[in-house]
């Protein structure tokens, strides 16, 4: 029954019963209800779209990145130091040592880069790098433009939700005074100007 009284509430919102008490004032906030419900259909696929858009738009980034970074194995050569030192919050993050390895053309390259804690000089180290051997951020996944897309898409729809459930919120806060400023005129015509009414 409670899910049932849900959805006969929620029917009633937008499809009220007839009724011979029905105020001005709530016809216009019937008639606010469905100007943003329709507002909100027609959102839905201005979403969407916006959507798909970022995720092609980012698709060719995943290519490129892929195509631009390769993986290589480094050499750790001396011991981590800690480089913020003066925080007493230290991670393995915060642990840097210079690391070695052999380049696409031969040669030996060296950087300073993110090591564990229980780094050691002669350990091995997995890192990315680009077309010119220096060391890159991993490439994107190839679910990242999809899931970016996705997030548009949800922002864009929460976003119309909230404004349109503030608008209700305001314009409900507004009739609820007229209607009060309404019932105040029509008490004082029954009973006279000098009877407060009953609250």
């Amino acid at each position: 029954m409670g899910a049932t009284g849900a959805v006969y509430r929620a029917i009633g919102l937008f499809l009220p019963k007839r009724s011979s008490l029905r105020r001005r004032s709530d016809g216009i906030e019937l008639t606010a209800r469905w100007v943003l419900l329709l507002v909100g259909l027609i959102i839905v696929p201005v979403a969407l779209t916006i959507g798909s858009e970022v995720t092609a738009a980012l698709a060719p980034q995943v290519e490129e990145q892929w195509a631009e970074r390769h993986q290589v194995t480094a050499t750790v050569l001396e011991r981590p130091v800690n480089h913020n030192s003066a925080r007493s919050d230290v991670t393995d993050q915060d642990r840097r040592a210079a690391v070695g390895w052999r380049a696409a053309d031969g040669t030996m390259r060296e950087a300073e880069v993110h090591v564990g804690l229980s780094a050691r000089p002669g350990d091995p180290r997995v890192l990315w790098v680009d077309r010119a051997d220096r060391p890159t951020p991993p490439p994107i996944t190839a679910s990242y433009p999809a899931a970016q897309g996705l997030l548009v898409t949800i922002a864009i729809l929460l976003g119309d939700l909230l404004i349109s459930l503030a608008l209700l919120i305001g314009l409900r806060w507004v009739l609820d005074r007229m209607r009060l400023r309404a019932w105040e005129a029509a008490w004082r015509r029954f009973t006279g100007p000098d009877t407060e009414s009953l609250r």
